[in-house]
């Protein structure tokens, strides 16, 4: 009966030391996440039109929203130039990889429009961001930077969307690239955006 006892004893010391390794496992783990979550800073922003700076943008990506901060803050917006500036700010953000936190932190999303975002997260989560590993102090992958916006044309277009109406005031912004290193990536695309209560938004990107 005593050696029953001990080993009821020894099974419930066991139980409890694994609960107690699973609790701290999962403090750890939300310290770990929430101190890279709270290392991402907003540094400056556009209110009236709702886009943010992060700190840990490179500084081709601020130079260039310091362009569209001037450029939003006129009486009257170039359309064309607001266009080609938030093109550019999509690129530099969306391709540059090696300051994203995981797979999760998709660049550019605010520039998208919103009832098409969803589904370009989850396509880009599977695709381009997928294999990101997690950020940290010993991350060794190869990951892209977009170290300059090489040409950018704007013009006149049309968007068709998925309902069939049309929206005749829309934008097609054709946009190339390089990067500080030449891994294989993509280097030029042609983008179409519409405004949306004076606010333009990408819609369609090939």
């Amino acid at each position: 009966m005593k050696k029953k006892k001990n080993n009821i004893k020894k099974i419930l010391i066991i139980l409890i030391v694994l609960v107690i390794i699973i609790i701290a496992g999962i403090l750890l783990y939300k310290f770990f996440f929430n101190k890279q979550q709270e290392e991402v800073k907003v540094i400056k922003s556009i209110p009236k039109y709702g886009y943010n700076l992060n700190e840990n943008e490179t500084q081709l990506y601020k130079d260039t929203f310091d362009e569209l901060d001037k450029i939003l803050s006129r009486d009257k917006v170039d359309y064309d130039e607001y266009a080609k500036c938030i093109s550019k700010l999509f690129i530099i953000d969306f391709y540059t990889l090696s300051n994203k936190i995981s797979k999760n932190d998709i660049g550019g999303t605010e520039f998208i429009k919103e009832s098409m975002r969803d589904n370009f997260i989850e396509e880009a989560r599977n695709t381009f961001y997928r294999y990101i590993e997690v950020k940290s102090d010993n991350r060794n992958q190869e990951l892209p930077t977009v170290s300059e916006i090489t040409n950018v044309e704007v013009e006149n277009a049309s968007f068709t969307y998925a309902d069939k109406t049309t929206d005749d005031d829309a934008y097609k912004v054709t946009i190339s690239w390089d990067y500080k290193e030449d891994l294989g990536y993509e280097t030029e695309a042609n983008m179409i955006l519409v405004k949306e209560e004076n606010k333009l938004y990408i819609v369609e990107m090939d």
